[in-house]
């Protein structure tokens, strides 16, 4: 069973048009855009608050980052927030309906959409506006799909997957919770993308192969065959290369497993 955590998974064009998380009336009266924090003030995340502001149905009003060494910096015009008193106090002062996680580490990914549902704040869906996603797609909560990027009908993207940069998705794919395909990759038909998993920018992946959980498919690999879990695969055809020892946080883990 794929893990969409609370929430529903709809077709896209449900989940664009009337589907949306609950949100803060008062402000969507006032700019009829939802009021999104992004946490994350790196490359990705930068890509993200592109996509957001692209789409123009969302006022991002901050971004949120670990690193207290940028606090303050804009980013897109966007600042990133002070949040030294902890996220539950950024939570309680600042108001905002809802957030995406803008980091491409699988791991810390799912670490921060885990702490943002605990706090009760509601993840939304991005589409950069220049991708094309089937009206017979699904997509689940927090997923992003960068610009260029191809979903094609039947594909199920389950909670807080990437679809990177002009990344193809061909139909009746699945991909699972937290994984991430980067940019230029591109899944035939039938193919299944487990839990964390990766597969690499400009990597092909031919119809009916599954890349396990844990799993990294390198740049430009072409997986003929399943890659198995939790190892490192590269070249053409793909071959196991190494182990893949990373592995979620297992009390985090096993905190949102209690949720699901």
């Amino acid at each position: 069973m794929g893990r969409m955590a609370e929430f529903e998974c709809t077709t896209w064009p449900e989940r664009h048009e009337g589907n949306r998380p609950k949100t803060n009336q008062k402000s969507r009266m006032q700019t009829g855009r939802q009021r999104v924090v992004v946490w994350g003030a790196g490359g990705h995340g930068k890509v993200v608050v592109d996509a957001l502001l692209a789409a123009a149905e969302y006022d991002v009003i901050g971004i949120v980052d670990d690193d207290p060494g940028k606090t303050g910096a804009m980013i897109l015009g966007v600042r990133v927030l002070d949040f030294s008193d902890g996220l539950a106090e950024l939570v309680r002062r600042t108001e905002f309906d809802c957030m995406i996680v803008g980091i491409g580490d699988n791991y810390i990914r799912a670490e921060k959409f885990q702490e943002f549902l605990d706090l009760g704040v509601k993840p939304v869906t991005v589409v950069h506006p220049a991708a094309h996603v089937s009206r017979f797609a699904k997509l689940g909560q927090g997923v992003v799909v960068m610009a260029g990027a191809v979903i094609n009908p039947g594909t199920v993207v389950e909670d807080n997957a990437v679809v990177n940069t002009s990344a193809s998705v061909d139909h009746d794919n699945r991909l699972e919770y937290s994984c991430h395909v980067l940019p230029n990759a591109t899944l035939a038909g039938g193919v299944r993308i487990g839990e964390y998993a990766y597969v690499g920018s400009g990597a092909v992946v031919i119809p009916n192969v599954t890349v396990h959980k844990y799993s990294y498919l390198g740049a430009g690999a072409v997986a003929i065959k399943d890659v198995p879990e939790g190892v490192v695969s590269a070249g053409n055809p793909a071959a196991q290369i190494r182990l893949q020892e990373k592995r979620p946080n297992q009390q985090k883990w096993t905190q949102c497993l209690s949720k699901r």
